[in-house]
């Protein structure tokens, strides 16, 4: 058991919830080769679909070379989820956006069993229980035991397959028990050891790092509404975490709007948390997609007043923007680094530091007018 009220319990959480309309696995891992290299991996393993059965599976990772500014990502499918879009998804979410261009044409496509590139499908799709075994493709997150947060993840790019091994190094965290911010419960191994190995161009190199895992699940509509969110997930040099998450309404991206939440958790070192409501997030600098049109605001100021905390986050890439099926069109989910103060109670202040990736979600559905690029539709 891993939530005070029992809401959230292991093993019977760790694997898929037929009831949810949605559900993700979600990692990343800051990683050093044996050969100088430095990597930043993502992956998310999504489940969609509104009965127990059948369900839909979409999987979007990346693979960013930092020590070459390189950033390439992958979105692939199950036409299982294809059906699904074309079928409840697209044609709610149009009735609500009649205007959206770009998702008529997805939906179109989808009707003759097609997909605008970069999109593809994968070629089966599997998700076993006890334990939790997640096959997309050729891609794959592998639990030994669902009542432990270790497991194997194996990615394939373009250009590189990587295995790698998420071991725990702190207790799991509960970030939300009862879906209250936005449906979804959560709950999150926010510091593991990650080795591996990333193979390309026929040679093998050893990568070490740490990594954070996240686990969600439950009703939500949010995407066919049209909200937004920024997400943080941020871990200190001290061993400690700070996750912050805003979400956006339909059509707005001012804190000023009320119905705006943002919430934030400090994660200490065994585990438990420390929420707070009062966050202030300050856009510093923005990053125009040439793809999409969006105007992403890609550094910030974080105002954390109840732990004392300020902090300036970076992008290490400005460049992390990936494609997704529908109507978002893409996201950017990228690594950044950080680093501030934080005062104590005697007001004694000392540096903070540190490394993550931040996730933002809703930023082209502002820029409809941009014509569409060739990346996304030919």
């Amino acid at each position: 058991m891993i939530g005070r009220s029992g809401l959230i319990t292991l093993p019977k959480d760790a694997g898929p919830h037929p009831s949810s309309n949605v559900e993700w696995w979600y990692c990343y891992a800051l990683l050093t080769g044996s050969r100088g290299g430095r990597y930043a991996v993502m992956a998310s393993f999504f489940r969609v679909g509104e009965w127990p059965a059948p369900k839909g599976h979409y999987i979007i990772h990346s693979l960013v070379r930092l020590d070459r500014a390189r950033f390439e990502s992958r979105s692939e499918l199950d036409r299982s989820l294809a059906v699904q879009m074309a079928g409840v998804y697209l044609p709610a979410y149009l009735l609500a956006h009649p205007s959206d261009e770009h998702t008529w044409d997805i939906y179109r496509r989808l009707l003759v069993n097609a997909l605008p590139p970069p999109h593809r499908y994968m070629p089966s799709s599997s998700v076993g229980a006890r334990p939790t075994r997640l096959a997309y493709g050729t891609n794959r997150m592998t639990f030994a035991d669902d009542g432990e947060a270790d497991f194997e993840l194996k990615l394939e790019t373009d250009t590189a397959r990587l295995r790698l091994k998420f071991a725990p190094s702190k207790p799991l965290s509960v970030i939300d028990e009862t879906g209250g911010l936005n449906g979804l419960r959560y709950y999150s191994q926010t510091r593991s050891r990650v080795y591996g190995e990333l193979y390309e161009e026929g040679r093998a190199e050893k990568l070490r790092g740490e990594g954070w895992f996240d686990h969600q699940w439950g009703r939500s509509y949010g995407l066919l509404a049209g909200e937004g969110w920024d997400w943080f997930g941020l871990q200190l040099a001290d061993g400690r975490e700070l996750l912050v998450s805003r979400l956006r309404p339909a059509g707005g991206d001012s804190a000023a709007d009320e119905k705006t939440r943002t919430e934030a958790r400090l994660i200490r070192l065994d585990g438990s948390t420390a929420p707070s409501d009062r966050v202030s997030l300050r856009p510093l600098r923005h990053w125009k997609s040439a793809e999409t049109g969006a105007d992403y605001p890609v550094a910030w100021t974080i105002s954390l007043p109840d732990y004392g905390m300020t902090l300036r986050v970076v992008p290490l890439l400005e460049g992390q923007e990936m494609p997704v099926l529908g109507p978002l069109r893409a996201i950017w989910e990228g690594v950044v680094a950080f680093e501030g103060d934080e005062q104590d109670g005697g007001g004694a202040s000392a540096r903070i530091a540190g490394y993550g990736f931040m996730e933002l979600v809703g930023y082209p559905q502002t820029a409809r007018t941009t014509p569409m690029p060739s990346r996304y539709l030919p």
